[in-house]
């Protein structure tokens, strides 16, 4: 089995609209998503022993707290392909990520982030579905499972949903 973790970056700062798009950094509220949801995807089953992320600004800094927790135990990956990556890209990242690693965590940007979660799962419920066709929000956290052993059977329709979830919802849950 391979389970596959895609998370949106956290709340970037929009203060200087003229800015570089690349490297706009997070806000304070996207610092204490990050924050929060690191301290989440550790304490979690959903745990990546690899991770890709995009090489834009907000989406290292969204990186950077769960990194420091997981240490060395999820070699990360970043990767300038998955800069507003369209689905076929961002499968084509995992469909190299590193055979041994059980599960990948990809940290990148909307719309291929939503387009490739609405790709991937065969049997979403209705709730979720609606959830994740509606956009996955910043810091937004998708996991699916699936039944193969090499990530290059990883397709569309192929994957279990197994969670969806926001900042907002698990920091109001009171979820650590």
């Amino acid at each position: 089995m391979k389970r596959l973790c895609l998370m949106r970056h956290a709340k970037s700062d929009w203060s200087d609209p003229s800015g570089d798009d690349y490297n706009r950094p997070l806000n304070a509220r996207g610092e204490r998503a990050a924050d929060f949801m690191a301290g989440y995807i550790a304490a979690s089953p959903y745990v990546p022993d690899a991770i890709l992320c995009s090489t834009a600004k907000r989406a290292m800094q969204t990186l950077a707290p769960l990194a420091k927790r997981l240490g060395k135990s999820a070699p990360v990956t970043y990767r300038d392909e998955l800069y507003h990556a369209m689905p076929d890209v961002m499968l084509e990242e995992i469909h190299a990520a590193p055979p041994k690693a059980s599960t990948l965590l990809v940290v990148a940007h909307n719309p291929g982030l939503v387009l490739l979660a609405m790709a991937l799962a065969d049997d979403p419920d209705a709730e979720v579905a609606l959830r994740v066709a509606n956009g996955v929000p910043t810091g937004g956290f998708i996991v699916f499972d699936f039944d193969c052993d090499d990530w290059r059977e990883i397709g569309e329709g192929n994957g279990k949903t197994v969670f969806f979830g926001r900042p907002r919802d698990l920091m109001a849950s009171g979820a650590d």
